[in-house]
């Protein structure tokens, strides 16, 4: 089997090795890889709606459905920071391949990214990990699931498995199957707890340094975790609006809502001044360091 990695696909993806490989050595290693990754998919591919060769003989109960549906939505919630994460990473390929004028096709750059992400290993681990924490079994899981294959609540929680990774690999935010948007949070709420998370986050990076002279590397430690508990503490302060679980709610919300042009407009404009003022924020001395501008 040929190695079909485009090296442009690599070195964007943060993949690229200097290391020496024989032909042989570079066949074995892709057959290995493809049948790693191969066999994941196979082991999550009910979950995301694609097996279907056969009519279940049996049917669940009332009580088996409701305990497969917690199953289902406590899986959505915690693939939905996978595909975040995912999103993340394919936007930014796309902006520097775009920068660098890189030619790939959209299948292989989809394909890199599912494998560089390791997609299907993460869900199946997630698979494992919520089963057991409801008493079950990946098999018993599977069961369920083939079971209640004409459920249309399963069939959407399926349906949205494959969105959410869809939209990732595409560097669009994921939306988390069957959500439920308040209707209090509307798009004008949602423009002004992006505002006051941008106020929270300045506030948490002033507090952390604290007047002192840090490294960049220091720097961007700290600003990761001002901008994790700045949006906690916001969703923790608009809890009565966003619920128990806030973060995935909002950002699904903001990922709907920004398919209105105005409101992606507001947004980035948002976002843009906010960056321009953490920028203005810190003053670099020449020497690798960072200090608080005034």
């Amino acid at each position: 089997m040929a190695n079909k990695r485009n090296p442009q696909a690599a070195v964007l993806l943060g993949t690229g090795s200097k290391q020496t490989m024989s032909t042989s050595d570079g066949k074995r290693a892709t057959v290995l890889a493809t049948l790693a990754v191969l066999a994941a998919a196979l082991a999550t591919w009910t979950l995301l709606g694609r097996s279907r060769s056969s009519t279940p003989s049996t049917r669940c109960t009332g009580e088996e459905l409701q305990q497969l549906l917690a199953v289902l939505k406590e899986l959505a919630r915690r693939f939905f920071l996978v595909c975040q994460d995912v999103a993340s990473i394919s936007k930014s390929v796309r902006t520097k391949m775009a920068a660098g004028q890189v030619q790939i096709s959209e299948e292989t750059l989809r394909d890199q990214l599912t494998k560089q992400c390791e997609v299907f290993e993460k869900l199946r681990q997630l698979q494992q990990e919520v089963a057991q924490r409801h008493g079950m079994s990946e098999e018993r899981l599977e069961e369920l699931q083939k079971a209640a294959a004409e459920d249309p609540e399963v069939r959407s929680y399926e349906a949205g498995f494959r969105t959410m990774l869809d939209d990732a690999l595409q560097g669009q935010s994921p939306v988390l199957p069957n959500v439920q948007i308040p209707e209090a949070l509307t798009k004008e709420k949602a423009l002004k707890i992006q505002k006051a998370a941008e106020e929270a986050e300045q506030e948490e990076a002033l507090g952390l340094m604290r007047g002192s002279t840090v490294s960049l590397r220091k720097l961007g430690e700290f600003l990761a975790v001002a901008h994790k508990n700045a949006w906690e503490r916001v969703f923790k302060a608009h809890a009565n609006i966003l619920g128990e679980h806030g973060a995935e709610v909002y950002y699904s919300a903001a990922a709907i809502y920004a398919k209105d042009e105005d409101f992606l407009q507001q947004k980035t404009r948002l976002e843009e001044a906010h960056q321009k003022r953490m920028i203005q924020l810190f003053q670099p001395d020449g020497n690798g360091n960072v200090t608080v501008n005034g």
